[in-house]
């Protein structure tokens, strides 16, 4: 089990939010291999996702407005 006390002290919200920053930071620091699993997980995560049939024909649709947008542009400006 793991006992977490917090203590907030400073004169005002940014003192406090520029020290949990730096906390923060440490700790992401001295835990790397843990923070490489969790991105793996997440990587892994969201190709799942974006590998679902309605994601890809959104992707798709978007690709195609995209593209006509491009061709769109271009005839009008070559002319």
């Amino acid at each position: 089990m793991v006992k977490i006390n917090i203590s907030i002290e400073g004169e005002n919200i940014s003192e406090i939010i520029d020290e949990l920053l730096h906390v923060s930071i440490d700790l992401l620091k001295t835990n790397r291999k843990e923070l490489r699993e969790i991105l793996k997980i997440l990587a892994d995560e969201s190709l799942e996702v974006l590998n679902e049939k309605k994601t890809l024909e959104k992707g798709a649709e978007l690709y195609r407005k995209i593209n006509s947008e491009i061709n769109w542009t271009y005839k009008r400006d070559k002319v």
